[in-house]
């Protein structure tokens, strides 16, 4: 990788969309909202009684003008049941339907709230018409939003306002950060869209955008173009089709996407790319909710469809493309459908055309068939799944996997389990071992006393059947037995704090697996829980190693115990064990060998875990050497946490020969800017796999931040990208490019501006 720079522009487009509801922005009149003065309206609003049938006038004075036309001065007020109108004169032609309102007019219906000096009112089949001039209007109607201006001319035609030589803003009445300027806005709420010619983006005071057409949704979402995207990036050194290097510093790529709202429950984006150095890249997404028909749960199911596709590369001369598409369907109230489709063109697909440094090390596809039946305690799953690698080694494939749980109680002390399961391995070297294992296991459990001590049993008995390809077929069976006895008892009073609650357990417990020579099966899918830092719950679960390939013999004791003190503000629990081995060998999953050598005796292991209140939390997993007395293994954790913008985490692990830190947090520097970053980094061997800092700037109608990335792929050879983007708060604002990337990086940091 070389290292590049690229910066991402967010500005508007010529016809802009709101993909979202407005009403999950925050409101300019939330209390909680940065920034934000209380809530203003043009006058207070009038509550109307919608079951009136009356007309009510209130005035000083009034007069008749022949025989339908009537007079009103002096504080005149009218109400309907939709309509209110104060002045200092209301004039009413009654046989005509014309109101005249002078004098520091007041208008208000069901959407919209004018101010102005003079005001006409008629009704023209069946819809209200008011003409006003030198007017200030504000929706009332617009869920979190407060969309506001003035006009030189203002029509209302029923639920739609009209505004010539206007201007338009969500923003505060008080707090005009930014305004369009435009010879015309249509605000129709039949559609439920804005629409403005010859527009003037302002931004505190300057015009930064001029926009011929611009149109965006009043409320909700709607169809239209998003907010494009552009770029600049580097070209790695690499020969074209004709053989001659490419290296280009100066390479761009310009994003326009397109939505497209089908329906509530369906949408759609198409975007066009283009990238200097390798030409137009075509995308599309297509999203659907789907409601189940048979099952009665209450979670639609999720389709989804990604493509994006590049005709011919200019420096490969090949296509390039990729195809993403999943389901998640509850077909009954038993039966669940998950299905995965991801393929790229070529594994330097996510380099060369996505420009980021993809954490997939494969593309993994499956289809998943699950049957769940709670009531008679029984699961059935149908698996398959393939993947096409990126970065990693191949592994191995369930090609096909069927799997079938079922539980039987013979007491409420005594269930009987039976696992089956019958997995076909592939792998993409044909020279690896493949083919089928079937896998059998017949497990009890029993709890001969809930008292103290709290004795329970164990027992279970598996076969291991190995179908191979290339080699004879293997048959495996062990069985095991055990027993633990744990002595809950609580302290009182005497040894520590009063209002506190304090338990200590000791227990002790015994497992016996009989030895069964392994080395001869091939390794599928097993992997090594000590090769990381060994644990509490991995120490004291009897089994050291993931999958099937490999069982664990046993014949030790292991003994632990647990503490734990609380109350309403603090708990502190504290975990320690270690296990004594009769025998001193163990299976083996390093090639073909049988067993592995060890001590009589594990390491001691430690756990511990601090929780004051919701916000504070420290926890430290040690892997303790008793011969060398040293700590070889170790993870400590911290957060403190007050919102998802107000938190810092920190997690230091050393593993032996690998030793890593990671640092995330938010942190506000004032009510209105905050600092994010996150720090993924290998102390050990100097490098960075992510390092990502900005700062964000939150207000009641617009937002900015500013992002840089550092992005390794397991060199000190970095990647470096810059993202700038404003959000100006009910115009097209969309789903932030940004977004993703920075949660991604920084885990519980919550990246939406408001």
């Amino acid at each position: 990788m070389k290292n590049c720079l690229f910066f991402l522009i967010l500005i508007f487009s010529t016809l802009s969309v709101n993909s979202k509801e407005l009403s999950a922005i925050c409101s300019p009149y939330k209390s909680d909202c940065i920034n934000c003065p209380e809530h203003q309206t043009l006058f207070p609003i009038i509550s109307l009684d919608e079951s009136s049938t009356s007309l009510d006038i209130e005035a000083n004075n009034s007069e008749m003008s022949g025989d339908d036309t009537y007079l009103f001065r002096g504080d005149v007020e009218l109400k309907t049941d939709t309509h209110y109108l104060a002045a200092d004169e209301i004039q009413v032609d009654q046989s005509n339907e014309i109101t005249t309102a002078k004098g520091k007019v007041k208008f208000q219906d069901e959407s919209f709230i004018i101010s102005s000096s003079e005001l006409d009112v008629r009704r023209k089949d069946e819809i209200i018409i008011a003409t006003t001039s030198d007017a200030n209007y504000q929706n009332i109607n617009s869920g979190n939003l407060s969309p506001n201006g003035f006009a030189k001319e203002i029509t209302k035609k029923g639920p739609s306002l009209i505004l010539k030589n206007t201007t338009y803003s969500v923003c505060p009445l008080s707090q005009k950060d930014w305004f369009i300027e435009a010879d015309n806005i249509v605000l129709d709420q039949n559609i439920n869209r804005g629409f403005a010619k010859n527009a003037t983006l302002n931004f505190f005071g300057m015009p930064i955008l001029y926009l011929p057409k611009y149109g965006w949704v009043l409320k909700g979402r709607g169809s239209g173009f998003l907010a494009p995207s552009y770029d600049n990036y580097s070209e790695s050194a690499i020969n074209d089709k004709d053989g001659n290097l490419v290296s280009d510093d100066r390479s761009y790529r310009f994003r326009m996407p397109y939505y497209f709202n089908i329906a509530p429950d369906r949408d759609l984006i198409l975007a066009l790319s283009y990238m200097s150095s390798r030409g137009f890249v075509y995308e599309g997404k297509y999203r659907q909710l789907i409601k189940p028909k048979l099952s009665l749960k209450k979670k639609d199911s999720i389709f989804e469809l990604e493509s994006k596709y590049l005709i011919e590369d200019k420096i490969t001369g090949s296509k390039r493309w990729l195809l993403n598409t999943s389901i998640d369907l509850d077909i009954t109230n038993n039966i669940n459908l998950r299905a995965k489709y991801h393929r790229a063109s070529d594994s330097n697909y996510f380099k060369d055309i996505e420009r980021t440094n993809s954490k997939d090390k494969a593309l993994k596809s499956n289809i998943n068939l699950s049957y769940v039946d709670e009531d008679n305690n029984l699961e059935a799953s149908i698996l398959t799944e393939n993947e096409q690698t990126i970065t990693a080694y191949p592994k191995y494939q369930r090609a096909l996997e069927v799997n079938l749980e079922k539980t039987y109680r013979v007491t409420n002390e005594t269930p009987v389990k039976i696992d089956l399961s019958s997995t076909k391995f592939t792998h993409h070297i044909s020279s690896k071992a493949s083919g089928v294992r079937t896998y059998g296991n017949l497990g009890v459990t029993r709890t001969l006393s809930n008292d103290f001590p709290i004795i329970k049993t164990k027992a279970d008995v598996n076969k291991t059947y190995y179908k191979l390809n290339n080699s004879s077929n293997i048959s495996r069976q062990t069985a095991g037995a055990g027993i633990s006895f744990s002595f809950p008892f609580e302290p009182g009073d005497k040894l520590f704090a009063s209002d506190f609650n304090h338990l200590i357990t000791p227990s002790v417990s015994y497992n016996y697996r009989q030895k069964v020579l392994q080395g001869n099966i091939p390794i599928f899918d097993t992997t090594d829980k000590y090769d990381e830092i060994i644990t509490f719950s991995s120490l004291t679960s009897g089994e050291r190693y993931t999958g099937l390939d490999r069982v664990t013999n046993a014949n030790d004791v292991t003994l632990a115990i647990t503490t734990s003190s609380n109350n309403n503000k603090l708990k502190f629990t504290t975990q320690t064990a270690q296990t004594f081995y009769a025998d001193d060998e163990v299976v083996s999953n390093t090639g073909s060998t049988n067993y592995e050598t060890r001590k009589s005796y594990s390491d001691l292991v430690t756990a511990i875990k601090l929780h004051v209140g919701d916000r504070f939390n420290v926890s430290n997993d040690t892997q303790y050497d008793i011969d060398k007395h040293k700590i070889v293994k170790k993870k400590n954790t911290l957060s403190y946490s007050i919102t998802p913008k107000k938190f810092v985490s920190i997690a230091l692990s050393d593993e032996g020969a690998k030793e890593t830190a990671q640092i995330y947090g938010s942190f506000p520097l004032s009510k209105s800017i905050h600092f994010f970053g996150g720090l993924d980094r290998e102390t050990s061997a100097g490098i960075t796999n992510t390092e990502t800092t900005g700062l964000a700037y939150e207000s009641c109608c617009w937002s900015a931040r500013i992002a840089h990335f550092k992005e390794g792929g397991g060199t000190k050879d970095y990647d470096y990208s810059t993202g700038l983007e404003f959000i100006f708060t009910g115009l097209g604002s969309t789903a932030s490019p940004l977004k993703g990337r920075i949660e991604g990086n920084i885990p519980k940091y919550n990246a939406e501006l408001r």
